[in-house]
């Protein structure tokens, strides 16, 4: 067993070291694959902006719709910021009472909603996917 693994390897180093190297036109490209190591994200709360330049007509006490999210739904979060914890998702379609904000954070309006029908299920959402409910 010995024997066969040394003839193995003479006839492999023979091979590697005197066969032709392929011509540049038969080249065949290398994928390059780059990672990136996680870092820990910080537990500050993110900086809000007092000014909020476009409400889209909500205000606080208005009933507003879920849409543009598809299937996927909208989060609703313990607190303003794509970082927060989700309590939830609210569907497509769905209706929620609007009941603070808005605040500026993470580049994004969020108002403060209440689930009528549950009104335990309260949270921060993102205003580009709410409508003013008819």
């Amino acid at each position: 067993m010995l024997l066969g693994a040394i003839i193995l390897t003479i006839v492999g180093g023979v091979w590697l070291f005197t066969r032709t190297p392929r011509p540049a036109d038969e080249l065949v490209p290398t994928a390059i694959v780059l990672t990136t190591t996680p870092t820990a994200q910080s537990a500050t709360v993110p900086a809000t902006t007092p000014a909020v330049t476009e409400t889209r007509g909500i205000t606080i006490g208005m009933r507003v719709q879920v849409t543009g999210t598809g299937d996927v739904g909208l989060s609703i979060r313990v607190e303003p910021g794509t970082t927060a914890e989700r309590l939830g998702v609210a569907r497509e379609g769905e209706s929620l009472l609007v009941v603070g904000g808005p605040q500026q954070v993470d580049d994004y309006t969020w108002w403060r909603v209440r689930d009528e029908l549950n009104p335990e299920r309260e949270g921060w959402v993102v205003a580009d996917y709410l409508l003013l409910a008819e």
